[in-house]
């Protein structure tokens, strides 16, 4: 019978027979070796281990897509949340606006992270239009109030 062995790459495992090596979970790409064999070739070219491969799956190939890859996002910084912003112009200046803008500024990271960079940029954008928004509102609203008390303040005398 014939017995076959693996590598890893560092050290190599074995004898072992077909059965044994199908339960090792090894794939295509691993280098196996047998006696007649005279060196390491992967498993998917020895036609005897071929019967071990025909229920795996090929490997995943990676694909380009709006999504990238967390490797991909290592080089990439997530936009801006403007979520400081946000929370301080909804407590000063006009809250129902500056709430969207907090709720926008949360999704920014958990998108980017996810991979998802158009949907980061567009919240981080959302984000910075609401809250942009709320504090203007809140400048005229200020400004409104304050003319009316100091005409209220001026008509009294």
């Amino acid at each position: 019978m014939k017995k076959y062995f693996y590598t890893d790459g560092t050290s190599n495992f074995g004898p072992f027979t077909i059965e044994e090596l199908q339960e090792k979970k090894i794939n295509r790409d691993t280098k196996v070796w047998f006696q007649e064999l005279g060196e390491w070739k992967a498993a998917g070219e020895i036609p005897e281990l071929t019967e071990i491969f025909k229920l795996v799956p090929p490997p995943i190939t990676k694909t380009n897509s709006n999504y990238n890859s967390k490797e991909n996002l290592n080089n990439q910084k997530p936009p801006k949340t403007w979520l400081v912003e946000s929370i301080l112009v909804t407590l000063f200046c006009c809250l129902p606006f500056g709430i969207a803008g907090i709720v926008n500024a949360a999704k920014v990271e958990s998108r980017f992270y996810a991979g998802d960079i158009e949907g980061a940029n567009r919240s981080s954008a959302d984000a910075k239009k609401w809250t942009t928004i709320s504090f203007w509102i809140g400048i005229a609203v200020g400004v409104i109030y304050l003319i009316v008390v100091i005409a209220g303040a001026t008509s009294g005398y």
